[in-house]
């Protein structure tokens, strides 16, 4: 099922909104003054039909020349023009501006709804046709079938919907992005529902149950009540549907034209870098002209700072920053058309090169050819990874696929397939859990920073042998807000690893080769101190203890925990819930008891376990902790059933080693 929006375009008087009734018996004219003055307004909204059994929306835009802002809103975010011109009329003013407006969006797919055929005869309708022809030949709308139709006679309907549906038929959807976003053209209050949003759903999809946040603002959420296509109530609007969207706590006082509700917080900006391209027709251009400018419903007075040339030139193009008086909501390809400052001449229009750009002050060559080159990358749409690479390099820390497909304003699909192909002049780490990408130098960047951590961490507690864990190395990175910092640490570690640079030692990551540094002072204690956890023999340490006989030879408790964590790592005792022997009694314990239990497959008692063990019963008790633990043995408990102690698979290995 493909999600499309047709937009009407047309000079006035030529019959759109007659048409649109004639073919979905729905009056897009609504409102009282409309009715009275014979003319469209507002946006008029209605769907069409189609015989597979779909359905497609239609947006009626008013033609005359004083409502082309309402144009422009409602001409934002179509799939298919349907151009209306009146066969006793031809081409006429507003249909020009209106064919202009269509090439500055981007809109290539259109079908001529030649109207009024019923009051020419054939060699007018053929010269109409003609002339549209030869006209359209010079637009983004070349090509595009012409069908004549009487909307009062009914004629020629069946072909115009035919025609329709063959070019919805060529239609690619895949280009839409993925990030819901809907520009609200109307809002309204029913009764015991609240408010209801309407708009075209320009990217993403939505469901019922939902949050949406308004924007621009405060990031205010609102949950999504239920939604309606077309008139039918549906759980979830897609990407070209033309949706209304019942909103819970949204109240009108809370909402100004312009803005839009996507699925997630975007921030607003008042300054974006762009590509412009002027009418043939329309008024020159010089650095710091004051515009009009529009895109979707949003608009706004703006200045303009041409960034490549002096003046731009009816006909030609030029990269300028705009310099917005007001917050808006854009991003990255986002289509747009400029009027002049009084709004009562359209200009041209354009692209958004950079949403969120620095501030431009001074015209430089450098600048001029890195902005040019993103331009051509985006109107050839043959060098995507040339787009992400510059994407990469504007902040310095790691992305996710779906983040630089937001920026970019594209699908997540499309994105993956370019990136899985040839070439990459950047980083990508790929896993189950995670598509990450980076700029290659701050990759590198980033591997010296873990290098670098690690080496102070080491430098500052030089008598340990442990190192960093993956949580303290993220926040001494700085990437502690970033959701998916911990999955482009755990890549780069591993990296860092397989290169041997760094090592993972008693669950932390240390410097390769680290080894503490002890003087003579501090060997000699730890030599008194393991002599004195070894006298302790068949009795189980006791800490207390041990702490008062450091005091004594001027050794402070936290220098003893220190110390017991070296020798924990060296292997010259085993701790288990924080208790420990010393590893040469338990050794000798081990031996003794795996011996016996190999001679004895069905296990043995408690009893013959204490007679082997021999020592106290808080010695015995860790004893086998620490044995259990280590998986060499298994104990047999339960209620009722006598405890017995068994060889494992490990243990049995154990032995043999010790015998070969």
């Amino acid at each position: 099922m493909k999600h499309l929006i047709i937009g009407t375009a047309g000079h006035i008087d030529h019959g759109k909104t007659a048409l649109i009734k004639a073919l979905t018996d729905i009056d897009c004219d609504t409102h009282k003054e409309e009715k009275q003055r014979g003319i469209t307004i507002n946006l008029g909204f209605s769907h069409l039909n189609l015989s597979n059994g779909e359905s497609v929306g239609i947006i009626d835009v008013p033609g005359h020349h004083d409502f082309i802002n309402t144009m422009v809103s409602g001409a934002s975010g179509i799939d298919l023009v349907l151009l209306v011109i009146a066969a006793d009329s031809g081409v006429m003013p507003q249909t020009i501006e209106h064919v202009n407006i269509i090439t500055a969006l981007g809109i290539k797919k259109g079908v001529v709804a030649l109207t009024k055929t019923d009051l020419v005869d054939d060699d007018l309708l053929d010269l109409a046709k003609l002339e549209i022809s030869e006209y359209l030949d010079k637009t983004s709308l070349a090509k595009s079938p012409i069908v004549g139709v009487s909307a009062l006679a009914g004629k020629g309907l069946s072909e115009l919907v035919r025609t329709i549906e063959g070019v919805i038929a060529e239609i690619d959807e895949s280009e839409k992005s993925n990030l819901f976003r809907m520009y609200i053209d109307r809002l309204f209050t029913v009764k015991g529902f609240g408010s209801v949003v309407t708009g075209s759903v320009t990217g993403g999809s939505i469901s019922a149950g939902q949050d949406v946040y308004l924007l621009p603002g405060d990031y205010q959420k609102y949950r999504v009540r239920s939604i309606e296509r077309h008139g039918s109530p549906v759980e979830t609007a897609i990407a070209g549907d033309r949706a209304a969207i019942n909103l819970i706590g949204l109240k009108s006082e809370d909402f100004e034209r312009g803005m839009l509700i996507a699925e997630k917080p975007i921030p607003a900006t008042e300054m974006v870098d762009a590509y412009i391209q002027l009418f043939a027709d329309a008024q020159g251009m010089a650095t710091w002209s004051q515009v009009t400018f529009l895109s979707g419903t949003f608009e706004c007075q703006t200045r303009m700072h041409l960034l490549n040339k002096d003046e731009v030139r009816p006909g030609e193009d030029g990269i300028v920053q705009l310099h917005l008086s007001k917050q808006a909501i854009l991003m990255n390809k986002d289509k747009f058309i400029l009027r002049n400052s009084s709004a009562d001449a359209t200009l041209g229009g354009g692209f958004i090169i950079d949403a969120s750009p620095l501030h431009h002050k001074r015209k430089t060559t450098k600048l001029t050819q890195y902005l040019t080159q993103i331009v051509t990358n985006i109107v050839s749409d043959s060098s995507l990874k040339q787009l992400i690479a510059i994407e990469l390099k504007k902040e310095f820390r790691p992305f996710t696929v779906l983040e630089i497909a937001d920026k970019l304003n594209i699908p997540v699909a499309e994105l993956v397939a370019e990136i899985g192909t040839a070439e990459l002049t950047f980083i990508r780490y790929l896993s189950k859990e995670a598509d990450i990408l980076v700029d290659t130098g701050y990759d590198l960047s980033f591997g010296e920073k873990i290098l670098n951590v690690l080496a102070d961490h080491h430098l500052k507690n030089p008598l340990s042998s442990g190192g960093l864990d993956l949580i303290e190395i993220n926040g001494k990175m700085g990437f502690s807000k970033l959701k998916h910092s911990k999955l482009y640490l755990e890549f780069l570690l591993q990296k860092k690893r397989e290169s041997g640079e760094i090592d993972f030692h008693n669950n932390s990551w240390i410097i390769k080769g680290h080894k503490p540094k002890l003087d003579k002072k501090t060997a000699g204690e730890l030599s008194w101190l393991d002599q004195l956890i070894l006298n302790y023999g068949d009795e189980k340490p006791v800490l207390q203890e041990i702490e008062e006989k450091c005091l004594q030879q001027k050794i402070p408790q936290h220098k003893l925990k220190t110390y017991l964590g070296l020798m924990a790592d060296g292997g010259s005792i085993r701790y288990f819930q924080g208790e420990f022997l010393h590893s040469i009694i338990l050794d000798k314990v081990r031996i003794s008891l795996l011996s016996r239990l190999a001679e004895a497959p069905e296990g043995i008692e408690i009893q013959e376990y204490k007679e082997i063990i021999g020592g106290t019963k808080r010695f015995r008790a860790l004893a086998g902790d620490l044995l259990e633990a280590e998986k060499s043995i298994r104990f047999q408990r339960g209620e009722g059933v006598e405890t017995r102690i068994f060889i494992t698979e490990k243990g049995k290995k154990i032995i043999d080693d010790s015998l070969s």
